[in-house]
């Protein structure tokens, strides 16, 4: 069954989705993998093609040019899939939200790769003219999807949409992942890949901020009209979550630090807001009639830790921000955080293993996040 869906935002986006038929690790919490109930990982596979050329591949893709065949292809797709097992001590997480998929051609080539881990639903995102896109596998039922996009005013070129996919989940309890939209709960996921830094750090921030701006003003009618919703943002965002310290506090960045005495002021008005998880569960205790969207990044617990070594500088680009719903001891919860930094997948100096045309993985490491149902409400795992 094939779905189009079209939504406008700052810019028109094209959403594809699918219902296909059955056809070592460091940790925020712990070194073990906590038990958990939904398991989410975000993993950019560093520009994933197929072999059909046509005309919007980077050159080492088009077999025209660089001689990239159906084997090349083959072995990207195991390799991929052999990172996504890995990543979760040999068990694929239940969603898979990816970054530099070609198109959705390449999704559904993953899933069949990833058959035994029984994704049946996915979604892409657009534009048609980007040479890559986000993506998402699911074995939880895919219920709505919306894509947004921020126009290019810098002339960069190559901006991505965001992606915002809803997910049903299975009821507290439950062991099936096929139930249908009217069981179970539901999680809303963002999936990103923003502007890269190419063009400099200071340069590209504008875009940066941009696509934080649109984010957070969807946040907020998110969180009006479904306060109780959890919400899930995640992605590449070519900046960490502590950017504006790490610029020394030189100019306004996407992500700023919750609580700052004065905020500087930037032309796309107030930035996304990251907080400790004390001040997320204080907030989730609160009855506001209309809360601002601070969202909370679990890399505040790993400081050392990293998912890309981005001009020999250790960045956490990759990862997770959670809305305050994750903190309410009510439902789904936060749980852990772990990255994928163990061999195969890095290198003998600890360097992720990016593919080189013959062998290895991505830039990028996998990072992954554990939810739980709420222990006081009576639920046992759903593994």
């Amino acid at each position: 069954m094939r779905l189009l869906f079209l939504y406008r935002a700052l810019a028109v986006a094209l959403i594809i989705v699918v219902c296909m038929l059955p056809g070592g690790c460091r940790s925020a919490q712990t070194d073990m993998q906590p038990p958990a109930d939904v398991v989410i990982a975000s993993y950019n596979v560093h520009n994933l093609f197929d072999a059909c050329e046509n005309g919007g591949e980077y050159e080492e893709y088009r077999p025209s040019k660089s001689g990239w065949d159906q084997a090349g292809y083959r072995k990207r797709l195991d390799l991929t899939a052999k990172a996504l097992r890995l990543a979760s001590a040999g068990r694929a997480p239940d969603i898979l939200c990816l970054q530099e998929i070609e198109n959705a051609q390449v999704l559904a080539d993953l899933a069949r790769a990833m058959r035994s881990d029984g994704y049946r639903y996915w979604a892409a995102g657009g534009p048609e003219d980007a040479a890559v896109h986000v993506g998402v596998l699911s074995r939880f039922p895919i219920v709505g999807i919306r894509a947004h996009a921020v126009r290019d005013a810098w002339g960069f070129k190559g901006l991505r949409d965001m992606i915002e996919v809803e997910v049903n989940l299975p009821h507290p309890g439950s062991r099936s992942s096929t139930l249908g939209t009217s069981s179970g709960s539901s999680l809303l996921l963002f999936v990103c890949h923003w502007k890269s830094k190419r063009e400099g750090e200071k340069e590209t921030e504008p875009a940066r901020r941009a696509a934080a701006a649109l984010l957070r003003d969807r946040l907020t009618i998110v969180q009006r009209e479904r306060p109780d919703l959890p919400i899930i943002v995640c992605g590449d965002f070519n900046e960490s979550p502590d950017e504006y310290l790490r610029t020394g506090k030189s100019y306004p960045t996407a992500f700023m630090p919750h609580g700052l005495a004065s905020m500087p002021k930037a032309p796309e008005g107030p930035p996304l807001l990251v907080a400790s998880e004390y001040v997320m569960r204080a907030l989730a205790m609160q009855s506001q009639v209309d809360p601002p969207p601070v969202l909370y990044s679990p890399w505040v617990e790993m400081p050392q830790s990293f998912s890309i070594a981005y001009r020999d500088r250790r960045e956490q680009f990759d990862g997770f921000f959670l809305n305050r719903a994750l903190f309410d001891e009510k439902s789904l919860e936060y749980a852990s955080f772990m990255v994928c930094s163990e061999p195969p997948l890095v290198d003998d100096h600890g360097m992720p293993r990016a593919w080189d045309g013959r062998d290895g993985f991505s830039d990028h490491l996998p990072v992954l996040l554990y939810l739980a149902y709420h222990q006081t409400s009576g639920s046992e795992s759903l593994r």
